[in-house]
């Protein structure tokens, strides 16, 4: 082989590694965006968490509506 050709080879060591740390950094990246945003802002999941309260008061829910609000929730949010 010429030193050119052996130059641009790559290992497959060095490749899963290069290929593991791109996957480590974007989702590193991903992560790291909400932390960083530091507007002040809360998830509307930590919202809701706050407030709903321990134990949930039972009600008594019609088959009929709650059928049709899932089926309208489905079809607009899919």
């Amino acid at each position: 082989m010429s030193d050119a050709k052996k130059e641009k080879e790559i290992s497959r060591r060095k490749f899963l590694l290069g290929a593991g740390a791109a996957i480590a950094g974007v989702a590193l990246a991903g992560g790291v965006h909400n932390f960083l945003r530091g507007d002040g802002s809360r998830s509307e999941a930590a919202e809701n968490a706050e407030a709903a309260k321990w134990p949930v008061e039972y009600k008594t829910l019609d088959p009929d509506i709650a059928a049709e609000r899932a089926y309208q929730g489905y079809k607009e949010a899919g």
